[in-house]
Formats: C-alpha cells, structure tokens, sequence
C-alpha cells in the first residue's frame, strides 16, 4: 500500500517538472527578427541653431552580430556622434534585444532655419540597412525659461514686507538648475528661495515643468513713500532670465504732540484763561491731513484752539497751535489733568498736561485788605484804651 503512494507521489512531481520548461516558455516570450534592422521612435525632430539633436537607436539582429554605424547626407558644419554605454562609439553587437544607442547631431549657431534630411546607416557582413532622420532648424524650436510674477506690484506701509510669488517655467527640451538671486534698492532687504524649500538658494526644474519662488522686499526704516523695483533672476548655464517687481510705499502714519518747552505741566489763574503753546508734528513718512484738536477738561472747564483744524501736515514737519485754557469759576487752587489730542483718520496721538489752578489775584487783594484793617483797629484800639 505504502508503495502504491509512493509510486503516484513520484508520477505526479515527475509530470509538474516536466511541465515547468513550457510554462517558463509561455511567461517569457521572444522577440523574433528575422534580419539585420535599425528604427528610432522620433525620425523628426526640431532644434534651435547652435543646439543638438539626439535620436535614440533601436538596431537588431536575429543573432549577437557586430554592426557598423555611419552618419550619411550630413550638412556641412554638422557633426554626428553615437554613444553607447557611456562611450563614443563607431559599432554595436546587435541581437534580437536592441542595446541601448543614441545618435547627437550638433546643429552649428550660424545654420540657417528650415529641414535638413540626413541618414544613418547600418552595415554586417554583406547586410547593409539605412534610416532616414530630419532635423528641422528654427529659432522657437529650442522652447525658453521665463519668470512670471503672480502680482507685478503691491502696495505696503513702510516697515511691511511685501512677498511676491513667481512662477518659474521651463519650456526647452533640458532639465535645468537655476541659481536665484534678487537685488533691491540700497539699504532694502531683499531675498529670493523656492517656495518648496525655504532658505535654498537653487531650484530644479525639469523640461516642460515649472517651479515657485517666493520674493520678499522690506524697506528700511524712514524710506520715503514711492515706487520702489525689485528684480529677481534665475540663471543656469543654459539660460538665464530675469523678472522685475514694484513695491509701493504709502508711507507710515504717526503723529506726536507735546508743548513748545516739552514741559507736560503748566499753571492758570483762577479767574482768568491762560495759554498753552502745543507743537504737532508728523513723525510718520507720509503727509497726514485733516488734523482735529480737541480737549477733554475737568468739569466746567473750557479749551479753545486758535487752529482746532490743520489741513495738511507732511512728514517731518510741525504746527503750532495755541490752546486757551479757561478754568471752572468754582475751581479751587490745586492740580488738575487736561488731555489734549490730536487725531486723523490715518493717525491720532494724545497728551496729559497737569494744570495747577492759582488763587484769584482778586481774591489775594482782598486778603491782604483783610490783614491791613486788622493792622489798623489793632493800633486804634490801643490808642485809644492803651493809657486806661
């Protein structure tokens, strides 16, 4: 019994071993050539003058042969060149698997647009096959690299920063490395790096693709309001092409007030109004207009500006303006807090003066009326009753 398995276990691995060879053969087909041929995908191609034209080769045979390789109909001034496997080559062993060969046509700079047809030529033994190649010549063939910037201009306030996004395209037939660089006015603080990859100073961008870099311009402080250029470029050895940006400054917005002498504390009479010299001065970097100057005062005060309305003011320039200051009738002597403003719709400022309110001068008239006839009935007084 235990021979009978044996006999059919032995059978079975027998027939699946046999059958292996076929299904190998079934999984891994060939390719079958009958004689010596050479083709390429692309027979046609176009070139800028100066540029190079390569063909990739396909060149077989039924069996390992070695195949001699000739450029044929090449224009004055061209040259030809198969490689393969890293080499300059003049021949190949071709098989029914093609090796991998290329052919480059350099095309000279002074060569003038239109179709060139040349040949390539494949000889083994008695066997010789040829294949035709065209090379059209033109001045756009080559594509070109261009920056484009998503917005061409922004507008920021002195001190912002204004970042611009630009596309990068590579429209030739290569794939490129792009050194960036950005220049600005004197004193501007100007940097370009792709947007993908922070503080990197070059970019990779393959033929047909693009990439985006990001430009970012500060101004240094105190720079005039205006339009200000930036540019940026990106350069390889193949191409350089460079892009220009505007930067408007509208300017920075800041007021300051204070008095004439900078003193912040100031006196009045209690029965009287006094005045207080203020300065307003535009510290910003653009002109500011319509200035409006109030007061807020304790109760019952009243503060009047001989000009409670600057119609412009530019940058670094000051005003003067004189605040009249009226005390309460019921004010005591004493120290009190005016705060004066100055406000626009593109800034505002204020300031707390401290006010010391003095006696009335009528009031202190009266006083010293009052001590005088004392004096004087004091000295009647003793006059008269002193000798009793």
């Amino acid at each position: 019994m235990g021979t009978a398995r044996t006999l059919v276990s032995l059978t079975v691995a027998a027939l699946t071993l046999a059958s292996l060879p076929a299904i190998a053969q079934e999984e891994t087909p060939t390719t079958q050539v009958d004689s010596l041929g050479i083709s390429t995908p692309y027979p046609g191609v176009a070139v800028e003058a100066g540029d190079q034209a390569s063909f990739d080769l396909n060149i077989v045979a039924p069996e390992p042969t070695p195949v001699q390789l000739e450029v044929t109909n090449l224009p004055e001034g061209w040259t030809g060149v198969f490689r393969g496997g890293g080499f300059e080559i003049d021949g190949v062993t071709a098989g029914p698997v093609a090796p991998e060969v290329s052919l480059d046509i350099g095309v000279p700079v002074d060569t003038a647009d239109g179709t060139y047809d040349i040949g390539v030529a494949a000889s083994s033994g008695g066997t010789s096959v040829s294949l035709a190649l065209r090379v059209r010549v033109s001045a756009q063939a080559g594509g070109e690299v261009t920056l484009t910037p998503e917005v061409p201009g922004l507008r920021v306030a002195t001190g912002e920063t204004a970042s611009f996004n630009v596309e990068l395209r590579n429209d030739t037939p290569s794939d490129l490395e792009f050194e960036l660089s950005s220049a600005g006015p004197a004193g501007w603080d100007v940097t370009a790096e792709p947007t993908a990859e922070p503080q990197a100073t070059t970019i990779q961008v393959d033929s047909g693709s693009t990439a985006q870099v990001t430009v970012a311009a500060t101004a240094p402080p105190g720079v005039e309001s205006g339009q200000y250029p930036v540019s940026l470029q990106a350069s390889s050895p193949d191409a350089q092409v460079q892009t220009e940006m505007i930067v408007e400054i509208v300017g920075s917005f800041s007021i300051e007030l204070t008095t004439v002498d900078q003193r912040l504390s100031t006196e009045v009479s209690a029965d009287g109004s006094s005045e207080i010299p203020l300065v307003v001065t535009n510290s910003g970097t653009a002109p500011i207009t319509g200035i409006e100057m109030t007061a807020t005062t304790p109760s019952n005060w009243s503060v009047t500006f001989g000009e409670p309305t600057i119609a412009e003011l530019g940058a670094g320039q000051s005003a003067e303006v004189a605040a009249t200051v009226t005390p309460s009738d019921q004010a005591i002597a004493g120290d009190y807090v005016i705060t004066f403003s100055a406000s626009s719709d593109e800034a505002n400022t204020t300031v707390d003066i401290r006010t010391t309110v003095n006696p009335s001068v009528v009031w202190g008239l009266v006083g010293v009326a009052l001590i005088v006839l004392t004096f004087v009935g004091l000295a009647w007084v003793f006059r008269r009753y002193g000798r009793r």
